[in-house]
């Protein structure tokens, strides 16, 4: 991989950030545009983005502008008119802004693609770049010490110059949206003041979700332990997971899944006073809020992925699982059974009393 060059950023003015998805990687990585802005108060630094993911960042007041793009759409009608209609004007509006930097925090080969249709003439990326992404941009190497995600992106950040601490998630979220959540709180019977845990019991592949039966022993147990309401967080895909939780607790909940728009559930989830799930975007949006986080982790790298700063609260197996020390690279569900209700509930009590004692 060809190292990045040098940067002058004193002559640079016109800074293109691509992060294209997903939702919590996206989160991972609105440090940057914190750090870059903070250091050099005279960069326009625009962001480019997916759609589904634009909630994100829009309303960063670290940003100059937001350039969407529609992602999944493109891919699912690739040779449809409309659609070379739409890349011919996204072409062209990348072009239009003449930017002088790119920032590739994406590292894959459609990142790249987007990095060079703006016609940059310095496109860098964060170390790992994949899928022929490299053949695109420059590479910033990564710092021995950067193992968390968050501070890989980072690296390119310093690397530029940039002084990253302390680390910052701008993430805006507006007045309409707060005033949308207190209404749908209220219609679950919950009352502004009152306290609650949120928990996302899904997760975007299969095998990192932690099983349904289990979700709803831990609601009733919580119920029964604590008496603290109960709110479920997740998109409209995840109906069925709510439908099989309710069928196996007596307890009550407060069900929002499917009715929030990404700044509602990143209202929901500041309101809230501990946030559970499994390795899912709404963990990195509770971070970025300064929310606790409970994560329940199966085989993937907790140590790159995990809550950021929070990794002391998540629930793992995974040097102990068999299939894992076996076959390191497999998806498997095997590491997420190991997780039982009780240990999480320990962990859950625990993190009640800290946010208690620090209230």
């Amino acid at each position: 991989m060809r190292q990045a060059p040098r940067v002058d950023i004193q002559r640079i003015e016109r800074v293109a950030i691509v992060k294209l998805s997903s939702i919590g990687d996206v989160v991972h990585a609105l440090p940057v545009s914190a750090a870059l802005k903070r250091s050099f108060p005279h960069l326009q630094i625009a962001w480019i983005t997916e759609e589904r993911c634009a909630e994100m960042v829009t309303g960063n007041p670290y940003l100059y502008e937001v350039i969407t793009i529609p992602g999944k759409a493109w891919r699912h009608s690739a040779w449809h008119p409309h659609t070379w209609k739409e890349v011919r004007q996204v072409v062209g509006t990348l072009r239009s802004r003449q930017f002088q930097l790119v920032i590739d925090l994406q590292g894959l080969l459609k990142s790249a693609v987007v990095a060079w249709l703006t016609g940059a003439p310095i496109r860098i990326g964060y170390h790992w770049q994949r899928e022929g992404a490299w053949l695109f941009n420059r590479v910033v190497p990564r710092a021995p010490s950067s193992v968390h995600v968050v501070q890989e992106y980072l690296d390119v950040a310093r690397y530029l110059g940039a002084e990253t601490e302390p680390v910052e998630f701008p993430l805006y979220i507006p007045p309409e949206a707060d005033e949308k959540v207190c209404c749908l709180l209220e219609e679950e019977g919950i009352e502004p003041s009152d306290r609650f845990i949120s928990i996302n019991p899904s997760a975007g592949q299969p095998f990192k979700r932690w099983r349904t039966e289990r979700w709803a022993e831990l609601i009733t147990q919580i119920d029964r332990q604590h008496r603290i309401p109960v709110v479920l967080v997740g998109g409209k895909a995840d109906r069925p997971l709510v439908e099989e939780i309710r069928s196996r607790t007596p307890a009550p909940f407060a069900d929002t899944v499917g009715r929030t728009n990404l700044k509602e559930l990143a209202a929901i989830l500041r309101r809230s006073a501990v946030h559970l799930c499994g390795d899912t975007g709404s963990a990195h949006i509770s971070v970025a809020l300064g929310r606790p986080v409970i994560g329940l982790y199966g085989p993937t790298n907790h140590l790159r992925t995990a809550p950021y700063g929070q990794q002391h609260r998540i629930i793992t197996h995974k040097h102990e699982c068999p299939v894992c020390n076996r076959h390191p690279r497999r998806e498997h569900s095997d590491c997420m059974d190991m997780i039982t209700v009780s240990e999480v509930m320990d962990t859950l009590q625990r993190t009640l009393l800290e946010v208690t004692t620090h209230a």
